[in-house]
């Protein structure tokens, strides 16, 4: 599917589409149809349908080919010699041409030959309505029945000829749904009385067949009243099971006949609909179809007409309405009223359309929207057709819909029909007083309705009405309106909540200027307020909205609307977006803000409504900020808020706390609301009180221990900005000496993690006149609670005395925290030289070596690896360090730990801190100025781009071969091995691929440095035993490292004792096999040594005990590991060859799940055949050697 080259434009859809591009890949797909029931049908099938439905927004592409594709279609439907089941297939192909490009426009291109009657007509007959897997054929020959009945030829002529049976149909099983021997009127007669009595999507083409066929002159005579009595008789009041497609054809019928055929039965049908009640049930479907009934036998009663007194619009031009602004209503412009000089010819009206628009009136206030919407253009058809002072009433009758007790549902079919009577001209303009302020309702509806909003549907539906208004009235008689409906349409389009609504009102604001050509400023913001600029909420509340605010006429209504709606909104997010407008609105209209909606807003906090305070409390933090900057800014010293308004600041935070606004679970949003009006009080330098400062702080210290980690990090933020606005006073200094005292023994506390991360956090936003003082607690605190409780002992930060709660050692995000709030801590005070800053060595190296030993932290929990937030957080620590400090800080060793730790987690497991680690080591290397002590710099810089966003870093297949070469240096192979071992060895299938290719890669390319990796990967092991992190993996990294052929050479050389350390190192890991995972996973690299003849023995004995253990896995384990390693490599081994079949043999066929008792024998039957002594136990072993020394004595 190829895009347009010629459209540059940014603000144009991506998918557009310029012409059907995939017509020869469709033709031959038709050509190559096969049968259903073939293997390949329904991948091929799926991938057509997948090419045309790339144009089902775009459908009328097809247009200049469906001549060609429904040709090559039929003609292969027409074969005779077709088999059915590739019939079938075809009409499936044609039946997803017709889904995209709907059935109305293929039918114009379907063939109507008279030849093709009798073929459809026969095809009909043989299928079965209630086979399901092809109901694309039926669907299809009805719909080409349709189109063939409309020849032009009396019906009943066809039956002179006898047609010959078309071979098509000889192969066919006729199932005789219907009697191929009536005549052809009566076999399609039947056929619309047999699918649309299916409820499937058949009957929507029998009712469009039906609708055709009924209505030709030769046939309605006939079959009509019969057809219609019919359906009558299958629906009455106490029917169950309602036939769909027969309503369907009751309406498709009445729309598509003409009036002088169906009035004799329209009285009679509307009683019959009538009696059926089907408006009172709860199945939309069947009112929807009693709707459309109802309103068509309305029609149907009344003749055709354009209502004479309709209001007639003058010049449709836009043009024209650009050119002439001020003069909206031209001379052409007709009066509402037609010419009384003119004779109107008498309307004569039933009585029984009353009982019609009383129907489609209640109609309006249905639950469904398909029926509100049918309701609302029925209304419209038939107000057309009735004269004036009725259909006066009617107008009336529906204005009377839009009131306060009415329900929603009415609300909206309201609009629709308003809109539907505005299209056609039929509300008269002295309509326009009463009906705009209903607008304005319509416009802003939004009501709760237990736990959901509703009024999304109304103000959509009320946005139409604005565009209907815009199309049907001359700009003079909306001139008295058009503050009002200008207004309203620019605020819902930047701030209504839902896109659609928002992308409603401005396609009507923009058909408003273009027709009215009177809206203020219209031009200028219809080119802002377009489809894809209001798409995006945060963009029409900060950006959109504020363009708009600069036009005076349209500011107050928009801060209006924000104070009288918004503010108090449900939605928490169109809250903040409030006070973040209301925010910039400040500095266009301060005056009006600080005298008028500052007041507003604070008699709103004493609202029970807990989403009105909490938005009110964001509003007026945001607004005082705005006015004290003003005030600030301000040459000639202006004041906005007053002495009065001040007070009123200072005490609003304490008449929550004396209210116990901070409780249960509405405390929650007012915790969160406090701490961003203290924030923006804070940053607004606003004038408080000592007393106010105290509850400020009171505010603070309980939002901190919140469980909930966004009011925690608005405290947090609250906090800063509190002690750089006000704690910097000399006479506080007491007052921030208790308050650190407080948050240091809080972060101390092991009681809950949530507690300490509050107060951890606060501390690292600490600024640096308050922390120098107490520099040294600070940072023994932060560093010891950026360790584990192990790390700290072991690091002298913690005794062992100073035990925590156990569960202290899965705080992680305590631990994360504490990283983040050291690096804050690092940067607030400084590398200034003196002891009381981190230009002291002693300080420096303390925090290098605590964020170096936060790289090993790999604590788990059902989480996961929740360690991998502390070593994040570790890296990006380090980075911002290494970078910033003064480069004689850093000495060679720090150098080198900080580029090996990021390289080792570079190469580990987890996706994400994988690529965190590859982009800021590439980062770390190319540092200007350069970073000193970095070993092998030159090749580094060689290796890494400069460019680091040339590496995709979250793909293993980009970053592992980068990695890889980092094996040639000694000084970073050791770390990266202990990576790669991670990698390779855990349980990811592709991450497996990426790092084991990439690694042996290296491996077969750089041979001479086998034997110092596999040195290294010995000492990696060795270090690290019993260590159940690294040793888990390790077992299978050395499976694959063995088994790849990439380290035979050292396998094999007899002066290197790699192999024999390794078999001791893994005898060491498993012994006692207490734990069956790492027994089991061992045995697979036990296994790759049987291949180094001077261990065969050795192993060939431990995979004998491995046969012998308790556990069934194990002994299954063993088995399968021991064949396939003695068929690979039996030949270096000490065995006969004699009896290697038979050792297999036993191996494969022996139930390894037996008893123990059982198996046992079979063992040591096997270690005869292998020539090593059967294993005994430790018990057995000693029971033996006293039996010999009692012998001796």
């Amino acid at each position: 599917m190829l895009q347009s080259d010629d459209i540059k434009d940014d603000d144009l859809p991506a998918n557009t589409l310029e012409h059907f591009t995939e017509l020869d890949q469709v033709l031959q797909m038709i050509e190559q149809i096969k049968s259903i029931r073939a293997s390949s049908f329904e991948r091929e099938f799926e991938q057509y349908a997948q090419v045309l439905t790339r144009y089902q927004e775009q459908p009328h592409l097809l247009d200049p080919h469906l001549e060609l594709l429904l040709s090559r279609l039929l003609t292969k439907i027409r074969e005779s010699n077709l088999a059915d089941d590739e019939r079938h297939a075809a009409f499936k192909y044609l039946y997803i041409i017709c889904k995209v490009r709907t059935y109305k426009v293929l039918v114009k291109f379907m063939p109507h030959e008279l030849s093709d009657l009798e073929f459809v007509l026969d095809l009909l007959d043989q299928q079965d309505p209630k086979e399901f897997d092809h109901w694309e054929t039926r669907y299809m020959l009805l719909l080409w029945m349709s189109i063939l009945v409309l020849n032009p030829f009396h019906m009943s002529r066809l039956d002179v000829y006898e047609t010959t049976t078309s071979s098509a149909t000889t192969n066919c099983v006729v199932s005789n749904h219907v009697q191929t021997k009536s005549s052809k009127m009566e076999r399609i007669f039947k056929l619309c009385q047999l699918y649309a009595s299916t409820n499937d999507t058949c009957s929507a083409m029998a009712a469009y067949l039906s609708a055709k066929y009924f209505i030709r002159s030769d046939i309605k005579d006939v079959y009509l009243e019969k057809f219609l009595d019919w359906i009558m008789d299958q629906h009455q009041a106490d029917t169950v099971h309602v036939k769909f497609g027969q309503l369907a054809a009751v309406a498709a019928i009445l729309k598509h006949g003409k009036r002088e055929d169906l009035l004799p039965y329209a009285d009679k049908l509307l009683q019959w609909i009538g009696s059926c009640n089907y408006k009172d049930g709860n199945d939309f479907l069947k009112y929807k179809n009693y709707v459309k009934i109802i309103q068509r036998i309305g029609l149907v009663h009344l003749k055709p007409r354009i209502a004479s007194w309709r209001y007639k619009r003058g010049t449709r031009s836009l043009a024209t309405n650009l050119n002439q602004p001020g003069a909206g209503g031209s001379d052409n412009a007709a009066e509402s009223e037609a010419n009384p000089d003119e004779l109107e010819e008498e309307i004569v009206v039933p009585d029984s359309i009353e009982e019609v628009i009383e129907e489609l009136l209640q109609a309006l206030r249905s639950g469904g929207n398909d029926i509100r919407w049918s309701a609302a253009k029925g209304l419209g058809r038939v107000t057309n057709r009735l004269p004036k002072e009725l259909a006066d009433e009617v107008i009336g009758s529906v204005i009377d819909i839009l009131n306060p007790l009415e329900p929603h549902e009415a609300w909206h079919g309201g609009c629709l029909a308003l809109a539907e009577l505005a299209k056609r001209g039929l509300l008269l303009p002295y309509r326009l007083e009463e009906l705009v302020p209903l607008l304005m309702q319509a416009l802003f509806y939004d009501e709760m309705k237990g736990y959901m909003s509703v009024g999304q549907h109304i103000r959509d539906a009320a946005c139409y009405m604005c565009w209907a208004f815009a199309r049907a009235y001359n700009p003079d008689d909306l001139k008295p309106f058009v503050q009002k409906i200008s207004s309203g349409l620019l605020t819902v389009a930047v701030f209504d909540r839902e896109i659609n609504c928002r992308r409603a009102a401005s396609a009507a604001f923009q058909e408003s200027v273009g027709r009215l050509g009177n809206f203020p400023f219209g031009i200028e913001i219809s080119t802002t307020t377009d489809f894809y600029s209001v798409g995006i909420r945060q963009n029409s509340y900060l950006n959109i909205s504020d363009y708009i605010a600069q036009y005076q006429v349209y500011r107050e209504p928009l801060i209006n609307h924000l104070v009288q709606r918004k503010v108090g909104h449900w939605d928490s997010a169109i809250r903040e977006l409030t006070a973040k407008a209301l925010h910039k609105f400040a500095f266009r209209e301060p005056q009006y803000m600080a005298g008028v909606v500052l007041p507003q807003l604070l008699a709103k906090t004493d609202t029970i409504d807990v989403n009105s305070r909490h938005g009110c409390v964001l509003a007026m933090g945001e607004i005082t900020l705005a006015l004290r900057q003003m005030e600030l800014d301000s040459k000639d010293a202006t004041v906005y808020l007053s002495n009065q308004r001040l007070a009123e600041l200072n005490e609003l935070i304490k008449s929550f706390l004396e209210r116990n606004y901070y409780r249960g679970m509405s405390g929650e949003l007012m915790k969160s609301c406090s701490t961003h009006f203290i924030r923006s009080c804070s940053l607004a330098k606003l004038q408080v009180t000592e007393e106010c400062l105290d509850t400020w702080q009171a505010v603070i210290d309980i939002c901190l221990v919140s469980k909930t980690t966004a009011i925690r990090e608005s405290a947090v933020e609250a906090f800063s900005e509190l002690c750089q606005a006000y704690y910097c006073l000399q006479e506080r200094n007491q007052q921030n000496e208790r308050i650190i005292n407080a948050y240091l023994k809080g972060a101390d506390s092991d009681m809950e993690e949530h507690m300490r991360m509050g107060y951890i956090a606060a501390i690292g936003v600490l600024p640096a006149f308050m922390t120098r003082l107490h520099l040294a607690a600070i940072l023994d605190n932060l560093v010891k609670h950026a360790l584990t409780p192990l790390q700290a002992v072991r690091a002298g930060e913690m005794t062992v005395q100073d035990h925590e709660n156990i569960q202290t050692y899965r705080w992680s995000e305590a631990r994360t925290q504490s990283v983040k709030a050291l690096t804050k801590l690092v940067q607030s005070v400084g590398y200034a030289e003196n002891s009381d800053s981190f230009g002291n060595p002693h300080n420096f190296n303390k925090v290098i070596q605590c964020l170096l030993k936060a790289l090993d932290e790999y604590t788990l929990d059902n989480r996961g690896d929740i360690g991998a937030w502390v070593r994040e957080a570790a890296m990006v620590s380090l980075y911002e360090i290494a970078t910033n400090c003064p480069p004689d800080l850093l000495s060679p060793m720090h150098t080198h730990q900080i580029v090996v730790g990021f390289m080792q987690q570079a190469v580990e497991k987890i996706d994400r801190t994988r690529g965190l680690a590859g982009r800021l080591c590439c980062k770390l290397i190319h540092s200007t100025p350069a970073i000193p002590y970095i070993p092998e710099h030159a090749k580094l810089l060689e290796i890494f781009p400069e460019d680091e966003k040339t590496i995709l870093w979250l793909f293993a297949d980009h970053t592992f071969p980068l990695f890889c070469q980092l094996l040639s240096f000694e000084s970073y192979s050791k770390r990266v091995l202990l990576g790669l071992s991670a990698s390779i060895g855990q349980l990811t299938e592709s991450l497996i691929k990426y790092a084991s290719t990439a690694f042996f890669q290296f491996l077969r390319s750089n041979s001479q440095t086998v034997p110092r990796l596999c040195s290294e990967i010995r000492q990696n092991f060795e270090e690290n035993l019993l260590n159940e992190r690294v040793t888990y993996p390790m077992l299978s990294f050395l499976d694959i490292l063995i088994g790849s052929g990439t380290i035979d050479a050292v396998l094999h050389d007899e002066n290197d004792s790699f192999a024999e350390d390794i078999f001791r190192l893994l005898n060491l890991e498993v012994k006692g096999y207490k734990k069956l995972y790492k027994t089991a996973s061992s045995i697979s690299a036990f296994c790759q040594l049987i291949q180094v003849p001077r261990l065969s023995r050795r192993v060939l004995s431990k995979m004998a005990v491995f046969l012998g253990l308790q556990h069934v896995h194990v002994r299954k384990t063993a088995a399968t590991k021991l064949y396939e390693a003695l068929a690979l490599h039996g030949d270096v081994t000490e065995i006969p060859e004699d009896n290697m079949d038979e050792i297999l043999t036993l191996l494969s066929e022996t139930d390894w799940t037996l008893p123990l008792v059982e198996v046992r024998p079979l063992r040591n039957e096997l270690c005869q055949l292998m020539g090593i002594k059967p294993p005994v136990s430790g018990a057995a072993a000693a029971a033996t050697t006293n039996n010999q020394t009692t012998t001796c004595f």
